[in-house]
């Protein structure tokens, strides 16, 4: 069965504008430069809520995705330079409220009933994408307890864990990790990924995802997941935001290290891969990713560990991200990381208690793993159990928590 006719992928890559006072540039003033770049570069390249978003058009090989986004990049920098301005491709901004990404569309999908039906599939597969382009180590005042504070923090409602749906009884619904989208452009838009800071990234991850998602599309399964692999998703992408490549995730009841399965993932699709013109072998910054287990956020924290004013970093990261291969160099000489531990019981109790402070609602506990009700609650009732936290309900506020000092 052959779900995406024709193969086609694209992504839409959102990036701030920074002057030289480090000053981001706004919507308004934006829209001048999307239109130059477009109407120069023929690609459909805009402006989203304060970002240059580049959109890469309908592609069909990984050849004509590179071409173009080379394309884009050189000029873009070039034209923006000669009015001063910077881009700045990383996924947030230390201080401000912005978090950008870099999402894949996986065309051409037009029946709504299998795309819903592979969106359910590839939740399971989400939070693999997510350790691999995790690019967000500092966000609104948080910094290096997180390699993607984008991801842990749902992108302000705009990447967030998503349900599972019955077709039969399931309405439109958009921003959650993989969203079908054929009420408009026809694709499976796979939204969890942080903006990347490496234009050679990009090329090999978008056409990673795309084959991937067009090799999972040939088998669609009808029934839905179950709830222990619901349950390891949300584990998983509290993992995968935490440690990135270095996450070891619970993999079909078994802890394996992600970029194992990454690895696993590279080989199953690899008619996918060929099918857009490319090899396993030609997406060697990945190979290189997963061997030393390396991301881009920690290139990034080599500069969070050296600016403590949030504004100079942001203007560090720009400068040196001004010709694309700053990550790329640090990857070549990076030492190997070791995989980290899947998330046992404490942790997952100790991050659930992170989140309760004096009188907090129940319901911000949800913010922690995202479980749903039945899993939440059971966290809760288990710390209360140990003496960890209290309750009270009332009329007013309904229920809320207190932590327990020792």
């Amino acid at each position: 069965m052959e779900t995406f006719t024709p193969r086609t992928f694209s992504t839409d890559w959102e990036m701030l504008v920074f002057d030289r006072l480090g000053r981001m540039v706004g919507t308004d003033k934006l829209v001048p430069f999307a239109g130059a770049l477009r109407d120069e570069l023929g690609l459909p390249i805009t402006v989203d809520w304060n970002a240059l978003e580049y959109t890469a058009g309908v592609n069909a090989s990984y050849a004509q995705f590179r071409e173009r986004l080379w394309r884009f990049t050189e000029r873009a920098s070039q034209f923006l330079r000669e009015y001063e301005l910077d881009l700045y491709p990383a996924a947030a901004h230390p201080v401000e409220a912005m978090v950008q990404s870099g999402h894949i569309h996986v065309g051409t999908i037009t029946d709504e009933t299998t795309a819903i039906r592979l969106e359910n599939q590839l939740y399971h597969y989400m939070p693999a994408f997510a350790a691999l382009a995790a690019n967000s180590p500092v966000m609104q005042g948080m910094r290096g307890e997180y390699k993607s504070y984008r991801v842990r923090h749902r992108a302000g409602r705009c990447a967030r864990p998503g349900s599972i749906r019955d077709p039969h009884s399931a309405q439109w619904e958009w921003g959650t990790d993989a969203s079908a989208k054929v009420y408009g452009v026809p694709t499976v838009e796979i939204r969890i990924p942080d903006g990347p800071s490496s234009r050679c990234f990009l090329a090999e991850f978008a056409t990673f995802v795309a084959a991937f998602v067009h090799q999972q599309g040939t088998k669609v399964r009808e029934e839905r997941p179950a709830q222990a692999e619901y349950r390891e998703y949300l584990l998983n992408r509290w993992a995968a935001a935490k440690y990135g490549l270095q996450a070891t995730f619970c993999w079909d009841g078994q802890p394996r290290p992600v970029a194992e399965i990454l690895d696993e993932m590279l080989d199953d699709c690899a008619d996918g891969l060929r099918a857009l013109g490319v090899s396993r072998a030609e997406l060697a910054l990945i190979a290189r990713m997963l061997d030393k287990r390396v991301c881009q956020a920690d290139w990034a924290m080599t500069l969070v560990e050296r600016y403590d004013d949030p504004y100079l970093l942001a203007s560090a990261i720009a400068k040196m991200l001004r010709h694309w291969d700053a990550f790329d160099d640090y990857l070549a000489t990076a030492a190997p990381l070791d995989p980290l531990p899947f998330p046992d019981e404490e942790t997952i109790l100790a991050a659930h208690l992170e989140t309760i402070g004096e009188g907090t609602h129940f319901y911000n506990t949800r913010s922690a793993m995202n479980f749903p009700p039945p899993d939440a609650d059971a966290v809760i009732a288990q710390l209360e159990r140990r003496g960890a936290i209290s309750r009270e309900l009332s009329p007013e506020r309904g229920l809320t928590l207190s932590r327990i000092e020792e």
